[in-house]
Protein backbone atom coordinates (compact mmCIF):
# COMPACT_ATOMS: atom_id res chain seq x y z
CA UNK A 1 0.00 0.00 0.00
CA UNK A 2 0.87 3.77 -0.07
CA UNK A 3 0.85 5.11 3.34
CA UNK A 4 0.98 8.74 4.12
CA UNK A 5 2.55 9.13 7.66
CA UNK A 6 1.55 12.94 8.70
CA UNK A 7 3.96 14.44 11.67
CA UNK A 8 4.56 18.24 11.86
CA UNK A 9 8.34 18.14 12.39
CA UNK A 10 10.87 14.82 13.08
CA UNK A 11 13.61 17.28 14.37
CA UNK A 12 14.06 17.09 17.95
CA UNK A 13 13.77 13.42 17.96
CA UNK A 14 11.56 12.94 20.87
CA UNK A 15 9.26 10.12 21.40
CA UNK A 16 6.40 11.04 18.77
CA UNK A 17 9.00 11.56 16.33
CA UNK A 18 10.71 8.37 16.96
CA UNK A 19 7.53 6.32 17.09
CA UNK A 20 6.62 8.19 13.17
CA UNK A 21 10.04 6.98 11.93
CA UNK A 22 10.03 3.78 12.91
CA UNK A 23 6.83 2.63 11.72
CA UNK A 24 7.99 3.96 8.37
CA UNK A 25 10.24 1.63 8.60
CA UNK A 26 8.61 -0.75 9.63
CA UNK A 27 5.96 -0.49 7.08
CA UNK A 28 8.57 -0.61 4.03
CA UNK A 29 10.23 -3.62 5.45
CA UNK A 30 6.33 -5.05 5.41
CA UNK A 31 6.68 -4.41 1.76
CA UNK A 32 4.49 -1.03 1.44
CA UNK A 33 5.15 1.97 0.24
CA UNK A 34 5.77 5.39 3.03
CA UNK A 35 5.94 8.61 2.39
CA UNK A 36 6.20 11.00 5.58
CA UNK A 37 5.04 14.39 4.89
CA UNK A 38 5.97 16.89 6.94
CA UNK A 39 6.42 20.51 7.58
CA UNK A 40 9.87 20.98 9.43
CA UNK A 41 13.42 20.44 8.93
CA UNK A 42 14.85 16.71 9.12
CA UNK A 43 17.64 14.31 8.41
CA UNK A 44 18.00 12.01 5.73
CA UNK A 45 15.72 8.88 5.56
CA UNK A 46 15.48 5.72 4.12
CA UNK A 47 12.06 6.56 2.73
CA UNK A 48 10.55 9.23 0.66
CA UNK A 49 9.90 12.62 2.58
CA UNK A 50 7.47 15.37 1.39
CA UNK A 51 7.46 18.96 2.80
CA UNK A 52 4.43 21.16 2.59
CA UNK A 53 4.33 24.69 2.76
CA UNK A 54 1.70 26.07 5.50
CA UNK A 55 -0.48 28.96 4.42
CA UNK A 56 0.79 32.78 5.53
CA UNK A 57 0.20 33.74 8.80
CA UNK A 58 0.41 30.64 10.33
CA UNK A 59 2.38 32.08 14.00
CA UNK A 60 1.02 30.80 16.95
CA UNK A 61 1.83 26.75 17.20
CA UNK A 62 -2.43 26.15 17.32
CA UNK A 63 -2.34 28.24 14.12
CA UNK A 64 0.68 26.23 12.15
CA UNK A 65 -1.21 23.00 13.17
CA UNK A 66 -4.59 23.81 11.46
CA UNK A 67 -2.78 25.06 9.17
CA UNK A 68 -0.83 21.68 8.62
CA UNK A 69 -3.71 19.65 9.01
CA UNK A 70 -5.25 21.40 5.43
CA UNK A 71 -2.14 21.01 4.23
CA UNK A 72 -1.54 16.96 4.55
CA UNK A 73 -4.96 16.85 3.79
CA UNK A 74 -4.30 18.24 0.27
CA UNK A 75 -0.85 17.12 -0.62
CA UNK A 76 -2.40 13.16 0.52
CA UNK A 77 -5.65 13.33 -1.41
CA UNK A 78 -6.60 10.48 -3.58
CA UNK A 79 -2.84 9.88 -3.45
CA UNK A 80 -2.39 7.21 -0.95
CA UNK A 81 -4.48 4.16 0.08
CA UNK A 82 -4.06 4.90 3.89
CA UNK A 83 -2.97 8.30 5.54
CA UNK A 84 -2.10 8.13 8.90
CA UNK A 85 -1.68 11.29 11.49
CA UNK A 86 0.40 11.88 14.33
CA UNK A 87 -1.15 14.72 15.26
CA UNK A 88 -4.90 15.45 15.16
CA UNK A 89 -5.81 15.99 11.60
CA UNK A 90 -9.30 14.87 11.59
CA UNK A 91 -9.72 14.06 7.87
CA UNK A 92 -6.14 11.22 8.00
CA UNK A 93 -8.05 7.32 8.03
CA UNK A 94 -5.93 6.71 11.53
CA UNK A 95 -4.54 9.33 14.01
CA UNK A 96 -1.70 7.97 15.97
CA UNK A 97 -2.41 9.82 19.68
CA UNK A 98 0.32 11.08 21.69
CA UNK A 99 -1.59 14.18 23.47
CA UNK A 100 -3.78 14.27 26.39
CA UNK A 101 -6.88 15.53 26.59
CA UNK A 102 -7.28 18.78 25.54
CA UNK A 103 -10.96 19.55 25.66
CA UNK A 104 -11.17 19.12 29.30
CA UNK A 105 -14.56 20.31 30.88
CA UNK A 106 -12.80 21.07 33.94
CA UNK A 107 -10.24 23.55 32.34
CA UNK A 108 -10.73 26.79 33.73
CA UNK A 109 -12.97 29.36 32.00
CA UNK A 110 -10.14 31.60 31.52
CA UNK A 111 -8.14 29.29 29.41
CA UNK A 112 -11.26 27.40 27.81
CA UNK A 113 -11.60 31.07 26.13
CA UNK A 114 -8.23 31.69 24.43
CA UNK A 115 -7.89 30.47 21.41
CA UNK A 116 -5.23 28.36 21.46
CA UNK A 117 -7.63 26.20 23.69
CA UNK A 118 -10.77 26.68 21.09
CA UNK A 119 -8.28 25.68 18.30
CA UNK A 120 -6.94 22.44 19.86
CA UNK A 121 -10.23 21.43 20.87
CA UNK A 122 -12.04 22.19 17.37
CA UNK A 123 -9.28 19.89 16.25
CA UNK A 124 -10.19 17.13 19.14
CA UNK A 125 -13.58 16.80 18.99
CA UNK A 126 -13.47 16.81 14.75
CA UNK A 127 -11.47 13.36 15.51
CA UNK A 128 -13.14 11.80 18.76
CA UNK A 129 -16.92 13.63 18.34
CA UNK A 130 -19.45 11.43 17.68
CA UNK A 131 -19.84 12.35 13.65
CA UNK A 132 -15.54 11.43 13.26
CA UNK A 133 -15.05 8.30 11.18
CA UNK A 134 -10.92 8.34 11.95
CA UNK A 135 -9.71 5.07 13.64
CA UNK A 136 -7.41 6.30 16.57
CA UNK A 137 -4.40 4.01 18.22
CA UNK A 138 -3.52 5.20 21.65
CA UNK A 139 -0.42 4.25 23.70
CA UNK A 140 -1.46 3.72 27.32
CA UNK A 141 -5.11 2.87 28.83
CA UNK A 142 -5.28 5.88 31.23
CA UNK A 143 -4.55 8.32 28.24
CA UNK A 144 -7.46 6.68 26.22
CA UNK A 145 -9.46 6.51 29.54
CA UNK A 146 -9.93 10.29 29.44
CA UNK A 147 -10.72 10.22 25.91
CA UNK A 148 -13.61 7.82 26.35
CA UNK A 149 -14.95 9.61 29.43
CA UNK A 150 -14.87 13.04 27.21
CA UNK A 151 -16.16 11.45 23.99
CA UNK A 152 -18.35 8.25 25.01
CA UNK A 153 -18.78 7.13 20.87
CA UNK A 154 -14.76 7.03 19.80
CA UNK A 155 -14.92 3.94 22.06
CA UNK A 156 -15.80 1.98 19.09
CA UNK A 157 -12.87 3.41 16.91
CA UNK A 158 -10.01 2.95 19.35
CA UNK A 159 -7.39 0.26 20.09
CA UNK A 160 -4.24 0.37 22.23
CA UNK A 161 -1.15 -0.97 21.96
CA UNK A 162 1.86 -2.22 23.43
CA UNK A 163 4.37 -0.68 24.51
CA UNK A 164 6.76 0.65 21.79
CA UNK A 165 9.98 -0.14 23.10
CA UNK A 166 12.26 -0.48 20.66
CA UNK A 167 14.58 -3.80 21.09
CA UNK A 168 17.66 -2.53 20.16
CA UNK A 169 17.54 -0.42 23.90
CA UNK A 170 17.33 -3.25 25.69
CA UNK A 171 21.11 -4.61 26.54
CA UNK A 172 20.41 -5.39 30.72
CA UNK A 173 24.17 -7.46 30.12
CA UNK A 174 25.77 -3.60 29.24
CA UNK A 175 25.02 -2.73 33.18
CA UNK A 176 27.21 -4.75 34.96
CA UNK A 177 30.16 -3.89 32.37
CA UNK A 178 29.65 -0.23 31.88
CA UNK A 179 29.47 0.76 35.23
CA UNK A 180 32.93 1.42 36.91
CA UNK A 181 34.25 2.54 34.06
CA UNK A 182 31.32 4.79 33.14
CA UNK A 183 31.86 6.30 36.86
CA UNK A 184 34.97 7.07 36.65
CA UNK A 185 34.99 8.53 33.76
CA UNK A 186 32.62 11.26 34.93
CA UNK A 187 34.29 11.93 38.13
CA UNK A 188 31.87 10.06 40.13
CA UNK A 189 32.92 8.50 43.49
CA UNK A 190 32.26 4.67 43.42
CA UNK A 191 30.11 4.47 46.09
CA UNK A 192 28.27 7.60 45.91
CA UNK A 193 24.60 7.73 45.10
CA UNK A 194 23.96 9.11 42.00
CA UNK A 195 19.97 9.92 39.84
CA UNK A 196 19.56 10.40 36.22
CA UNK A 197 17.28 12.66 34.54
CA UNK A 198 16.56 12.15 31.13
CA UNK A 199 14.40 14.36 28.44
CA UNK A 200 14.39 17.62 26.72
CA UNK A 201 11.14 19.30 28.13
CA UNK A 202 12.57 20.30 31.74
CA UNK A 203 9.41 21.40 32.74
CA UNK A 204 7.19 18.51 31.88
CA UNK A 205 9.43 16.25 32.90
CA UNK A 206 9.87 17.68 36.41
CA UNK A 207 13.73 18.39 36.56
CA UNK A 208 12.89 20.86 38.82
CA UNK A 209 11.52 18.47 40.95
CA UNK A 210 14.97 16.45 40.98
CA UNK A 211 17.15 19.99 42.22
CA UNK A 212 14.82 20.47 44.77
CA UNK A 213 15.23 17.64 46.40
CA UNK A 214 19.33 17.11 45.69
CA UNK A 215 20.35 19.18 48.78
CA UNK A 216 18.40 16.62 50.84
CA UNK A 217 21.25 13.75 49.43
CA UNK A 218 23.91 15.82 50.24
CA UNK A 219 26.49 12.83 48.67
CA UNK A 220 24.33 12.31 45.55
CA UNK A 221 24.96 13.50 42.22
CA UNK A 222 22.91 14.29 39.19
CA UNK A 223 23.49 12.93 35.88
CA UNK A 224 21.14 15.02 33.22
CA UNK A 225 20.86 13.81 30.17
CA UNK A 226 19.14 15.41 26.27
CA UNK A 227 20.33 18.70 27.40
CA UNK A 228 23.48 20.49 27.40
CA UNK A 229 24.99 23.33 30.15
CA UNK A 230 24.53 26.13 27.34
CA UNK A 231 21.30 24.84 26.45
CA UNK A 232 18.41 27.90 26.87
CA UNK A 233 15.91 25.55 28.52
CA UNK A 234 18.24 24.96 31.30
CA UNK A 235 19.47 28.14 32.56
CA UNK A 236 17.11 28.74 35.34
CA UNK A 237 17.42 24.97 36.09
CA UNK A 238 20.78 26.02 36.61
CA UNK A 239 21.34 29.61 38.24
CA UNK A 240 18.47 27.68 40.68
CA UNK A 241 21.00 24.55 41.38
CA UNK A 242 23.70 27.33 42.15
CA UNK A 243 21.12 29.05 45.05
CA UNK A 244 20.81 25.82 46.21
CA UNK A 245 24.56 24.98 46.12
CA UNK A 246 24.23 21.80 44.59
CA UNK A 247 25.40 22.26 41.34
CA UNK A 248 29.20 21.20 41.46
CA UNK A 249 26.86 17.65 41.73
CA UNK A 250 25.23 18.14 38.26
CA UNK A 251 26.67 16.72 35.08
CA UNK A 252 24.39 18.25 31.94
CA UNK A 253 25.36 15.11 29.30
CA UNK A 254 23.30 16.05 26.12
CA UNK A 255 21.89 13.95 24.23
CA UNK A 256 22.48 10.77 24.84
CA UNK A 257 22.17 7.91 22.38
CA UNK A 258 24.03 4.71 21.10
CA UNK A 259 26.04 3.84 23.76
CA UNK A 260 26.36 6.61 25.82
CA UNK A 261 22.44 5.74 26.61
CA UNK A 262 23.80 2.16 28.50
CA UNK A 263 26.70 4.15 29.87
CA UNK A 264 24.65 6.63 31.58
CA UNK A 265 21.94 3.84 32.71
CA UNK A 266 24.78 1.65 33.67
CA UNK A 267 26.48 4.80 35.92
CA UNK A 268 23.50 5.66 37.79
CA UNK A 269 21.48 3.78 40.55
CA UNK A 270 18.00 5.76 40.26
CA UNK A 271 16.09 7.01 37.20
CA UNK A 272 14.36 10.30 38.92
CA UNK A 273 11.44 10.78 36.86
CA UNK A 274 8.69 13.06 38.57
CA UNK A 275 6.79 13.87 35.27
CA UNK A 276 4.03 16.95 35.29
CA UNK A 277 2.44 15.33 32.18
CA UNK A 278 3.73 11.99 30.81
CA UNK A 279 1.38 10.25 27.90
CA UNK A 280 3.32 7.16 27.83
CA UNK A 281 6.76 7.17 29.08
CA UNK A 282 9.03 4.88 27.10
CA UNK A 283 12.17 5.90 29.04
CA UNK A 284 10.31 4.37 32.84
CA UNK A 285 10.41 0.54 30.62
CA UNK A 286 13.81 1.33 28.84
CA UNK A 287 15.50 2.41 31.97
CA UNK A 288 13.59 -0.92 34.47
CA UNK A 289 14.68 -3.20 31.66
CA UNK A 290 18.15 -2.08 31.37
CA UNK A 291 18.76 -2.65 35.10
CA UNK A 292 18.11 0.81 36.43
CA UNK A 293 15.08 1.36 38.98
CA UNK A 294 12.74 4.22 38.62
CA UNK A 295 10.94 6.72 40.99
CA UNK A 296 8.10 8.74 39.09
CA UNK A 297 5.17 10.33 39.33
CA UNK A 298 1.33 8.45 38.35
CA UNK A 299 0.94 10.28 36.18
CA UNK A 300 2.93 8.62 33.81
CA UNK A 301 1.06 6.48 31.62
CA UNK A 302 4.34 3.27 32.12
CA UNK A 303 4.13 4.15 35.75
CA UNK A 304 2.24 0.93 36.25
CA UNK A 305 5.08 -0.79 34.76
CA UNK A 306 7.12 0.51 37.69
CA UNK A 307 4.87 -0.93 40.27
CA UNK A 308 4.01 -4.34 38.07
CA UNK A 309 7.99 -4.87 37.98
CA UNK A 310 8.13 -3.92 41.77
CA UNK A 311 11.67 -2.24 40.50
CA UNK A 312 10.58 1.28 41.33
CA UNK A 313 8.38 3.62 43.59
CA UNK A 314 5.52 5.58 42.02
CA UNK A 315 4.17 9.09 44.14
CA UNK A 316 0.36 8.80 44.02
CA UNK A 317 -1.65 11.59 43.51
CA UNK A 318 -0.72 15.37 44.23
CA UNK A 319 3.35 15.76 44.51
CA UNK A 320 4.97 15.57 47.41
CA UNK A 321 8.24 16.04 47.23
CA UNK A 322 9.19 14.10 50.69
CA UNK A 323 7.59 10.91 49.44
CA UNK A 324 9.65 11.37 46.20
CA UNK A 325 12.59 12.12 47.99
CA UNK A 326 12.18 9.48 50.51
CA UNK A 327 11.52 7.05 47.75
CA UNK A 328 14.62 7.73 45.68
CA UNK A 329 16.49 7.18 49.22
CA UNK A 330 14.92 3.93 49.52
CA UNK A 331 15.58 2.71 45.50
CA UNK A 332 19.40 4.24 45.66
CA UNK A 333 19.85 2.08 48.86
CA UNK A 334 20.48 -1.30 50.20
CA UNK A 335 17.63 -2.86 47.87
CA UNK A 336 19.31 -1.24 44.80
CA UNK A 337 20.70 -4.45 43.61
CA UNK A 338 17.42 -6.38 44.25
CA UNK A 339 15.04 -3.54 42.39
CA UNK A 340 17.82 -3.77 39.60
CA UNK A 341 17.15 -7.16 38.97
CA UNK A 342 13.51 -7.02 39.09
CA UNK A 343 13.88 -4.77 36.42
CA UNK A 344 15.73 -6.82 34.65
CA UNK A 345 13.26 -9.90 34.67
CA UNK A 346 10.58 -7.81 34.00
CA UNK A 347 12.37 -6.55 30.92
CA UNK A 348 12.69 -9.97 29.27
CA UNK A 349 8.47 -9.86 28.31
CA UNK A 350 8.46 -9.31 24.43
CA UNK A 351 5.75 -7.70 24.49
CA UNK A 352 7.29 -4.90 25.68
CA UNK A 353 8.39 -4.35 22.47
CA UNK A 354 5.66 -4.94 20.45
CA UNK A 355 4.11 -1.49 20.00
CA UNK A 356 5.39 -0.86 16.14
CA UNK A 357 4.44 -4.33 15.27
CA UNK A 358 0.66 -3.85 16.49
CA UNK A 359 0.62 -0.08 15.19
CA UNK A 360 1.39 -1.62 12.03
CA UNK A 361 -0.63 -4.03 11.96
CA UNK A 362 -3.43 -1.36 12.44
CA UNK A 363 -2.38 0.83 9.79
CA UNK A 364 -2.55 -2.42 7.10
CA UNK A 365 -6.11 -3.61 8.61
CA UNK A 366 -9.40 -2.20 7.09
CA UNK A 367 -11.21 -2.25 9.94
CA UNK A 368 -10.27 -3.65 13.33
CA UNK A 369 -12.76 -4.34 16.52
CA UNK A 370 -11.64 -1.39 19.63
CA UNK A 371 -9.14 -3.16 21.53
CA UNK A 372 -9.69 -0.43 24.67
CA UNK A 373 -10.96 -1.73 27.60
CA UNK A 374 -11.96 1.26 29.40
Amino acid sequence: MRIALGIYRLQPRGGLEDNCIRIAEELARRGHEPTVVLAGPHADLPFPIKTVSLAPGAFSSHARLGAFSRAFSQATRERFERTVAFQLMPDADILFIADALRDNPGAPLVKRLTPRFQAFARLERACFGPDAKIRIIGQALPQMKAFVDRYPASRERIAVIPPAIAAARHRPELRERLRARTRKALGLNELAQTWLWLGLQPEIKGLDRVIETLPEHPETSLLIGGLTATDPKMRKHLARARQLGVDGRIHCLGYVSGDKFFEVLAAADALAHPARTEIAGAVIIEALANGLPVVTTDICGFAEHVEKSGAGRVVHGPFDRSSFSRYLGEVCGAANASLSKLGIAYGADPKLYSGIGAACDLIEAESWSPRCDV
